[in-house]
């Protein structure tokens, strides 16, 4: 099976691939809206997202 990218969740939610970075580590507080964020969230439930062990 391949790897869902920072990318594809960018993409489906509408955002920018930095923008999912900062959800996924926490940098997101002040940064944007809390309905960007759930937009976010949303999409790596939704394409079922988990980042490379090795990132």
């Amino acid at each position: 099976m391949r790897r869902v990218t920072i990318r594809e969740v960018a993409a489906l939610a509408g955002v920018s691939p930095s923008t999912v970075s900062r959800v996924l580590n926490g940098k997101d507080a002040g940064h944007m809206r809390p309905e960007t964020k759930e937009r976010v969230l949303a999409a790596i439930e939704a394409l079922d997202y988990t980042p490379a062990k090795a990132a």
